[in-house]
């Protein structure tokens, strides 16, 4: 990142020392600088173990990848069944995630919906707040127990 930064620079500067050009040249250095852009990236990971039926727990592990462009964010859910007979079992799923909104018992609820690309059901976890997400299905019900279904923002 820090090379294609240094690069645009002596490009920009390249560029506004030079006091005779030709059009070509100009034109050269204007695509140059175009492609040059830098791309802005967020990563957020959200981890948490959730209770599981049969078994110690399932840890879920959530990365979101936001490019500039929103519509290009993706993500990856790693879902390991912990001491699932005798050692942890790991599956993975990724696609795109969408933001959806839904009214439950008169509150508006904002959920994220991920959905597979291998066309598998879609798994939702209803924006809590900041850093918390809450596992729900596909009305945004979550769970009424007890029991702990949320995945915690560690990056």
């Amino acid at each position: 990142m820090k090379k294609v930064i240094m690069l645009a620079a002596v490009v920009a500067a390249l560029v506004s020392c030079q006091s005779k050009g030709t059009k070509a040249e100009e034109a050269a250095a204007d695509s140059l600088a175009v492609v040059m852009e830098p791309t802005m990236e967020e990563t957020q990971v959200y981890e948490g173990v959730l209770p599981a039926a049969d078994g110690p727990g399932i840890r879920y592990v959530l990365t979101l990848n936001t490019l500039a462009n929103a519509a290009d964010t993706t993500y990856t859910l790693d879902v390991t069944y912990l001491d699932a007979k005798g050692k942890d079992k790991t599956f993975t799923s990724k696609g795109k995630p969408v933001t959806v909104e839904k009214t439950v018992k008169n509150k508006k609820k904002t959920a994220l919906k991920l959905n597979p690309s291998d066309g598998s059901e879609p798994v939702y976890f209803v924006i809590a707040n900041d850093t918390t997400l809450t596992l729900a299905d596909d009305s945004l019900e979550v769970s009424a127990s007890d029991l702990n279904y949320n995945i915690i923002r560690v990056k």
